[in-house]
């Protein structure tokens, strides 16, 4: 499957006070508005290596106007505060798999992933019917 294109990419994490990533797909910054969205997962009070972790925090593909792209970005938000960020352990990685079947299982389409050429990131993503 072709990874979304969108000019406009919302967003959507459990800490907004968090750093947030670099956007992929050549995206300069994270919108507002987009219709596209992207999530970060949150790690810091489930196990984001188990698959129904990741599927209690990805969105009912209903809930969304048809045709909308959803990318889960490769990493989820461990923690905060400064000893994190120094140390760089403010994340950790969430499979693929994990985040594919979790798309799958929520009702979404078309689901795939890969590397982002832009950003370096492992991205999986999928279109509400």
């Amino acid at each position: 499957m072709m990874h979304p294109v969108p000019t406009a990419l919302r967003l959507s994490t459990p800490t907004p006070a968090a750093k947030p990533p670099r956007p992929p797909f050549g995206l300069r910054s994270w919108s507002g508005d987009g219709a596209a969205t992207a999530l970060l997962l949150d790690a810091r009070h489930a196990d984001v290596t188990d698959a129904s972790s990741v599927l209690a925090q990805v969105p009912g593909a209903a809930a969304l106007p048809p045709r909308t792209p959803i990318v889960i970005l490769g990493c989820a938000v461990r923690g905060e505060g400064l000893w994190r960020r120094l140390l760089g352990a403010g994340t950790v990685r969430v499979a693929r798999a994990a985040r594919c079947t979790a798309l799958v299982a929520r009702g979404f389409v078309d689901v795939g992933g890969g590397v982002d050429e832009a950003s370096g990131s492992d991205l999986a993503w999928g279109w509400s019917p």
